[in-house]
């Protein structure tokens, strides 16, 4: 794509998520079961979520590690299979197709992963892998083509076209992490989903892939799926903001509301946990325990923590609602 390709004007909805279910089975083999008498067991990591994202848009989900942001980011992306829900992405529902009806969709959506060693091989020369997608779905009409778009790649994102020859371990993390970022651009995609892209990083480097990404994304026009746990990366780079806790979206909203009036309290003690030089008072650390995703609580997730929680809390699971703009699922709002 050239510069002037990406005009980074919100549209119509390119991805939409309708009651997505995950789950893994920890049930025990039958025979044991039997002698046993042990029930069932799964681990409900997302929990019937929703949220849509428009093209040219950065959709941040955050939350605490283990509350299912990942876990999203893989059944989107359809290295999972969800058991439960409707993913339309461009307008076709990708969330029973097979392997084989994937493929000519798996160029248009692309994964940058957090670890970005462990996404590349390492016994593969990085130029060969960022022209390998090209060359596998047809992108490319031939090697020499494919070379050229790999070479325009490694310039986008900082790197000297000579380092083409390389191997993975012969970069750095920050890199690494850029070397992923050219693969996943490699095929021209409409979504880019970002699973804690800037996370194994140090904090120097972790500015310069942001940096990075908000160019690419005024330049070639991204529309991307950003997953993080650090809110002040989260700030930087959103439009909206969606706030997971034990698999279940809360809150979500356009940023600066998420940030300067959270609504509810799962939101606001996770934005005062922040460390912040603005910040006067002392930050009084939640109590309780997070419940067990083997057995989830009737009421609100939330219940155990919450230090304004009411009776009905505990009874009935509290839906996502409009409310000034934006949904919130909490019976006190």
């Amino acid at each position: 794509m050239t510069p002037d390709e990406g005009k980074n004007v919100l549209g119509k909805n390119i991805l939409e998520v309708e009651g997505l279910v995950q789950y893994f089975d920890q049930t025990k083999p039958f025979l044991e079961r039997l002698l046993t008498r042990a029930p069932k067991r799964r681990v409900h990591a997302v929990n019937r979520i929703a949220f849509n994202i428009r093209e040219g848009e950065v959709f941040s989900l955050v939350g605490e590690s283990g509350c299912g942001k990942s876990t999203t980011a893989r059944a989107i992306v359809r290295l999972l299979k969800p058991q439960e829900g409707r993913i339309v992405f461009e307008g076709q529902d990708i969330a029973r197709l097979d392997q084989r009806q994937l493929l000519p969709i798996r160029p248009r959506m692309q994964m940058i992963f957090q670890n970005p060693y462990a996404s590349l091989d390492p016994r593969q020369k990085v130029g060969e892998m960022i022209m390998e997608p090209l060359l596998f779905h047809k992108l490319a009409a031939d090697r020499k083509e494919a070379r050229r778009r790999m070479l325009d790649l490694m310039e986008t994102i900082g790197l000297h076209p000579e380092q083409a020859d390389r191997y993975p371990h012969q970069f750095s993390g920050g890199q690494r992490q850029r070397l992923g970022i050219a693969r996943a651009l490699a095929t021209y995609p409409r979504l880019v989903v970002a699973d804690e892209p800037v996370s194994a990083l140090d904090v120097s480097v972790q500015a310069q892939i942001l940096n990075l990404m908000m160019d690419l994304r005024q330049r070639l026009g991204l529309t991307c799926l950003f997953i993080a746990h650090d809110l002040s990366v989260v700030r930087h780079i959103s439009d909206r903001v969606a706030i997971m806790y034990l698999g279940f979206i809360v809150e979500q909203g356009c940023r600066d509301d998420i940030f300067d009036s959270p609504l509810h309290p799962y939101t606001e003690a996770l934005l005062a946990s922040a460390p912040s030089l603005e910040k006067r008072s002392i930050h009084v650390p939640l109590s309780g325990d997070v419940p067990s995703p083997l057995d989830l609580p009737a009421g609100c997730a939330f219940a155990s923590r919450c230090p304004r929680k009411i009776t009905r809390c505990a009874e009935e699971r509290p839906q996502l609602r409009e409310f000034g703009g934006r949904q919130v699922a909490c019976h006190l709002v």
